[in-house]
């Protein structure tokens, strides 16, 4: 459940994102209440493990760079895309041509 935060209260218990435009108020498990960006609200809503307090989310939503690398190049189109945003087949610099 999420609600309209308070404008003038806190930062996301997770990254510390303090606009209060982006925060809501979410009850966990347990009824322990929290701040979340929309962001980590959206990560916590669709979570298949749910946090009971504001420590075991940022646990399991602070950083997930660590975890496996979803970015496997698993298919050509996949392998593809992962070229054309990392910088490995960029073809010659057009910003100087006429």
């Amino acid at each position: 459940m999420t609600q309209a935060l308070d404008p003038g209260r806190a930062a996301c218990c997770v990254c510390g994102a303090k606009d209060a435009r982006a925060l809501v108020h979410v009850i966990l498990r347990g009824g322990a209440h929290a701040t979340l960006c929309g962001s980590h609200a959206l990560m916590h809503r669709r979570s298949t493990v749910q946090a009971s307090s504001e420590l075991e989310l940022r646990r399991l939503l602070r950083d997930r760079r660590g975890r496996r690398d979803r970015r496997d190049d698993q298919d050509e189109l996949g392998a593809a895309l992962n070229a054309a945003f990392n910088g490995d087949k960029r073809g010659p610099d057009r910003r100087g041509a006429p």
